[in-house]
């Protein structure tokens, strides 16, 4: 069963990141992804007993495979211990892993597959045509899933650090939950006999879009953004 509470707090910073103010949106992404880690690793440190059960949440039906959205939905999920898929007979995307990575995972997804249609949309015009947008989408999550998998290496690899009322996490810890993490799911799907096919082909139509995109998804990510002091302190209110 979900932490309704864990969830609430990283909503809440995700609300955070609704203005108009580009600083925010991935800044928003990351904090929730550390709150989301030390919770599991909390988890952890109770026992195998009070570990969520794996489980499946669908996010969104397309007829055709989008690119774009498999992009940032494999990486949100892969950021958050979760697993992310598409089903080629009835279209739909969605998640695998625990309640709540799952919860968080795809309130993460809506919020910033929405961020990159309003910036596509508002780039609409001025001779750029669905090739242009389309690949702007490719770029805008390629960077996105970039930034968010940074982030995971840097957990795995330094550690999540201490605060006033939590120690400091060594990295192999972090690895550590994130391999159980990924072996839960694993046996999961095999126990439903779940086939999977990697597909890796991103090919775009428009250079210039692809460019763009991704220049854009490197403005909204946070590790080279200075948040405002008023800002910045509303998101560490959230933690």
């Amino acid at each position: 069963m979900a932490d309704t509470s864990i969830v609430e707090k990283i909503k809440k910073l995700l609300a955070l990141a609704t203005s108009s103010n580009e600083n925010e949106s991935t800044a928003a992404a990351e904090k929730a992804s550390l709150l989301l880690a030390q919770y599991n690793l909390g988890l952890a440190d109770l026992g195998p007993n009070h570990q969520e059960e794996i489980d499946e949440n669908s996010v969104e039906t397309t007829s055709k495979f989008v690119t774009w959205k498999m992009m940032l939905l494999s990486g949100i999920a892969e950021a958050n211990g979760c697993t992310g898929m598409r089903n080629t007979y009835t279209g739909s995307m969605f998640l695998v892993g625990s309640s709540t990575n799952l919860i968080v995972c795809k309130h993460l997804y809506e919020y910033l597959s929405s961020a990159i249609e309003k910036r596509a949309k508002y780039r609409k015009g001025s001779g750029r045509g669905l090739a242009y947008l389309n690949a702007f989408r490719v770029g805008c999550a390629t960077r996105l899933r970039q930034r968010l998998l940074e982030q995971k290496q840097e957990m795995e690899e330094s550690g999540i650090p201490g605060s006033v009322d939590t120690a400091a996490t060594p990295g192999i810890v972090v690895r550590s939950m994130f391999e159980k993490n990924q072996q839960a799911i694993a046996d999961y799907l095999e126990g439903r006999g779940v086939k999977i096919k990697t597909r890796t082909d991103s090919q775009v139509s428009s250079e210039a879009g692809f460019n763009s995109g991704y220049e854009v998804g490197d403005k909204i990510s946070l590790q080279k953004q200075v948040q405002p002091e008023g800002e910045q302190k509303q998101l560490n209110e959230c933690l």
